[in-house]
């Protein structure tokens, strides 16, 4: 179960931070993608989030 805090790893593919590993930040319910995953490491034009599905993200122990 994904939940506030969890450490996932990216699935998707087109994705800056695919098979990067980030936290968890928010998870909300009946949109699209609502999970809000922050990443250590920041994309090519400053962002460091991005919401995704459930289905794009795995659990890291």
């Amino acid at each position: 179960m994904i939940k506030k805090g969890s450490k996932v790893k990216v699935l998707r593919p087109e994705s800056y931070w695919f098979q990067y590993t980030g936290k968890v930040v928010k998870v909300e319910k009946d949109i699209k993608y609502p999970v809000l995953v922050r990443f250590d490491k920041e994309s090519y034009n400053g962002v460091n989030s991005n919401n995704f599905s459930l289905d794009e993200l795995q659990l890291v122990s």
